[in-house]
């Protein structure tokens, strides 16, 4: 059963390293592409966030295909169409082809993340269900982490038409892997032996999901009314204004620096992702240990919110350090929560119903990540500074943080060591 953490989530996480990737790097090619194409700030906040439009309406259609089982051969077409996608950028002349073509690119990205939470969904238990998140959530960390030094470097030898075309060549590629490495469940696994999936099965079974997410009889319209489920909407939109405006603008508020080169501004930029990936072990581990999604989400994104208000106040006046420091700790919390964030949909939605709800959950908080880099675009054009732009991202990841603390049953429903099958699961451990 081992296959589930080191062949799975592995090929999961690639994948999603290269959509992430695909995603944002047009906010390495901002500082050039901006120039060549005579664009204002607003239009390439325009830009950056219309891609997520695309992303947030596809959501709900992927994960209505994944609930009725055809999660991988989706992502496989997906990869294909967003790889080209991404190459066209290179080749775009006008601002409206670039609004296009990152429509396109969101619209065909759409798919994959609801269908990877309900591959979680199906393949682990609800104790193990943060921690195989943060396995593959290390995307995030992990592309911010490779996309800087890889964009550096392409930059600095070519151009950023030489980017798109370069980072659109890896979804093409990896669809072959992803087809050889991922099966929609257990039982569709041919690379499983009997034993291990008889084993698998019988660990899945043996501990029960919460009363909410047990429910078999619900209707989609029943879901999308409750009270928990339409506050997480509203909280990840708030959560997506600062997800992606902090990482699509961060590029360029290093770039305030005059004496920081395309490399080293590369390489700066990774440094709060790095945080992350140390910051989501604790956190995923203590989610589970304690199945506590409500905590371990909240806090660590108010803390972000208020590192950036700190941030938009002292940016001025604050060396490299000082903001280096103040980013690195909105960054680690940032991303190293989203996996115990994503965990609760998990614990609060019915399993029939899983793909689809996650879908609209994501596609109505994704138009979050539409005014995210669009807002901090304005306000910079507006006041020729970034902290106006920071202290958007504060308040919005304050707002998001509370509304998550609102969500009760998110909250520790009952201790791990009173819940069925929990004392052999710890036995076992990452089986």
């Amino acid at each position: 059963m081992l296959s589930r953490w080191t062949r799975l989530l592995p090929v999961m996480m690639v994948a999603f390293i290269i959509a992430f990737m695909d995603r944002t790097n047009i906010g390495f090619a901002i500082p050039t592409m901006g120039a060549e194409l005579k664009l204002d700030q607003s239009a390439l906040g325009f830009a950056s966030g219309v891609l997520f439009l695309g992303y947030g309406i596809s959501q709900p259609l992927g994960g209505w295909i994944a609930d009725r089982g055809y999660g991988r051969a989706l992502i496989a077409v997906l990869m294909l169409l967003w790889g080209a996608a991404e190459i066209a950028l290179g080749f775009i002349e006008t601002p409206t082809q670039l609004a296009v073509v990152r429509f396109a690119l969101g619209f065909f990205e759409g798919g994959i993340f609801p269908t990877m939470l309900l591959f979680v969904r199906t393949w682990f238990a609800p104790s193990e269900r943060a921690r195989a998140n943060g396995v593959w959530q290390l995307a995030y960390p992990l592309a911010a982490v490779l996309s800087g030094p890889i964009a550096g470097y392409v930059l600095e030898h070519g151009t950023w038409r030489t980017l798109f075309i370069v980072e659109g060549i890896f979804p093409v590629v990896w669809a072959a892997v992803w087809l050889w490495g991922v099966a929609a469940s257990p039982q569709a696994a041919r690379w499983l032996s009997t034993a291990d999936r008889t084993a698998l099965l019988a660990r899945l079974e043996a501990e029960p999901e919460l009363p909410a997410a047990a429910d078999t009889g619900s209707t989609l319209a029943a879901q999308m009314a409750r009270r928990s489920v339409l506050i997480f909407c509203v909280a990840v939109f708030f959560w997506n204004i600062g997800f992606l405006g902090f990482i699509i603008w961060l590029p360029s508020v290093l770039h305030q620096d005059a004496s920081l080169s395309q490399t080293a501004i590369g390489w700066l930029s990774a440094v709060p992702f790095a945080a992350a990936i140390v910051a989501m072990q604790f956190l995923t581990r203590w989610s589970d240990r304690t199945r506590d999604r409500r905590t371990f989400a909240a806090w660590p994104i108010l803390i972000c919110g208020a590192a950036l208000l700190v941030a938009a106040l002292t940016y001025a006046s604050n060396g490299l350090i000082g903001n280096m420091a103040l980013l690195t700790l909105a960054g680690a919390m940032l991303y190293g929560s989203q996996p115990v964030l994503w965990s609760i949909p998990g614990d609060i939605v019915p399993r029939h119903l899983a793909g689809a709800v996650s879908g609209i959950m994501n596609g109505i908080g994704v138009l979050g990540a539409f005014v995210g880099p669009f807002v901090v675009g304005y306000v910079r054009t507006l006041s020729n500074s970034f902290s106006v732009g920071l202290a958007v991202l504060g308040v919005s990841l304050c707002l998001a943080g509370t509304l998550i603390a609102m969500i009760t049953e998110a909250g520790p429903s009952r201790s791990p060591s009173r819940l069925p099958g929990a004392a052999a699961a710890g036995a076992r451990g990452r089986s």
